[in-house]
């Protein structure tokens, strides 16, 4: 079993060889990225072509389009493997995957400058999605060898961008270690990072029809498989309209629902005993990764005394805030994911422009002319009744809501949509208190950002057996 401490030296990160590495997948010749049904490459004759967020001149290949009745194809592909799959003795199984994780691991930066290309995200948070990969691939290795249940089935599991490696993989890690077989759809947007760790499972020796994937850059595929009866389980994970609609699916005591969706992760500001530190930790979370990740915050609820002392504070840091290439290592965030999501923030904003205080443009810098790069939104003053106030939409967008009390800040925190947390910032030990207490979600950071939780949280064994 490799040692992650010494071999991989988890969370270190070495500026030579990431740019080796770097270089290494930016020239990597272009192919075809088919789907893979059954181990078989399935083609549609009809492709489209997936470009980096970073220069809209780098593409990465072709990339199929699914024809209609591929997901039905791919249940029954994913229903015989399952059949032997889950026959195999849990130590036999344990082996695919540590096989895996040791060449993962001595991929580590060639993977993670797969996700800054295809992504946008920054190195640091790049390495760290691999590392959060690595770290479920060993732990549920472990915990596999001891833990018992049941196999379910065939999971599906569709994720966005929000986690373009570590979600989509993490999920699909643990449903087959736990004995099922698996179908993903990653985002269309940054789906090589996915396709990367397929190559890398097929070599280990994960038998066909184990893991089954396909791309698609229309709803209507996501949707067919998501309602496949025969599906025992069904995976979330991300943000975006595609995954909102999956919270009405029409799941029972027979079909599993893991809900990894992205919220406003609001945070609450009642005098904290470091202001400095709390904006700090507060414009992290707001805007790593272009505020695209689950875990992002895009709400402050400011108790009103403190909300000089907070402004003052937000605006001086603000100024250090760099939109840059995200491959730069002195950039702070890169751009947002695609032009859509541009001109969908774009039309936001123009709505509302009134509240907007600072940030929300075009950066135009030499380099940030072919992506959608644009300067972090701050807003302030919104009517209640307006959805930026209470739901997320994956934009580098922070909303400052202020409150004349803490029990109004409490009342606001039940009306947001919170999605996977929630935290304060406070030295009130009572009402830190009262936070933990009446809290509902699945974490709760306290005078901290939430930028150390884990994604792909549900990522466990535990949830895909019985």
């Amino acid at each position: 079993m490799v040692d992650i401490e010494t071999e991989c030296q988890k969370g270190a990160y070495d500026e030579h060889k990431f740019e080796i590495a770097f270089q290494s997948v930016l020239q990597m010749e272009k192919k075809d990225y088919p789907s893979y049904i059954g181990g078989f490459k399935v083609a549609s004759g009809n492709d489209f072509i997936v470009k980096s967020p970073i220069d809209n001149t780098i593409d990465f290949g072709h990339f199929q389009e699914p024809e209609d009745g591929i997901t039905d194809t791919a249940v029954e592909a994913a229903l015989k493997a399952y059949e032997s799959w889950s026959m195999v003795e849990v130590s036999e199984r344990v082996k695919y995957f540590e096989k895996a994780l040791e060449m993962i691991c001595a991929q580590r930066y060639r993977l993670a400058s797969i996700v800054v290309l295809s992504a946008g995200m920054i190195r640091c948070e790049a390495l760290a999605e691999v590392d959060r990969l690595i770290d479920i691939i060993q732990t549920e290795c472990d915990r596999t060898k001891v833990l018992k249940g049941k196999s379910m089935g065939v999971w599906a599991i569709v994720t966005t961008h929000s986690s373009p490696l570590a979600a989509p993989a993490g999920f699909a890690v643990a449903a087959m270690l736990g004995g099922n077989s698996v179908i993903v759809m990653p985002s269309v947007y940054c789906p090589l990072p996915v396709y990367a760790v397929y190559e890398i499972l097929v070599k280990a020796g994960l038998p066909d029809g184990v893991m089954n994937l396909i791309v698609d850059r229309k709803e209507k595929t996501q949707e067919t498989l998501t309602n496949d009866p025969r599906l025992a389980g069904v995976v979330a994970s991300g943000s975006g309209k595609i995954l909102d609609d999956m919270m009405f699916l029409q799941v029972d005591d027979e079909i599993s629902f893991i809900n990894e969706i992205k919220g406003m992760n609001p945070a609450i500001v009642y005098k904290p005993s470091d202001m400095k530190k709390t904006v700090k930790d507060i414009i992290s979370s707001a805007f790593r990764y272009s505020g695209q990740s689950i875990y992002s915050t895009s709400k402050v609820i400011l108790f009103m005394e403190d909300d000089q002392a907070f402004m003052d504070e937000f605006i001086e840091q603000m100024k250090s805030v760099r939109v840059d290439d995200p491959a730069d290592p002195g950039a702070t965030m890169g751009p947002m994911i695609s032009e859509d999501n541009f001109k969908q923030l774009n039309e936001t904003l123009k709505k509302v422009s009134n509240c907007v205080i600072m940030g929300g443009k075009k950066v135009s810098t030499e380099f940030t002319q072919n992506g959608s790069y644009v300067s972090p939104a701050v807003l302030i003053g919104l009517d209640d009744d307006d959805d930026l106030t209470y739901m997320d939409f994956g934009f580098p967008l922070l909303y400052i809501k202020v409150v004349p009390t803490i029990d109004e800040a409490f009342e606001e925190l039940a009306y947001t949509e919170c999605g996977q947390s929630a935290g304060i910032f406070t030295k009130d030990q009572k009402v830190i208190e009262k936070f933990l207490k009446d809290s509902e979600v699945p974490e709760v950071f306290v005078n901290k950002c939430n930028e150390d939780l884990p994604v792909a949280a549900s990522a466990k064994i535990d949830n895909f057996i019985r």
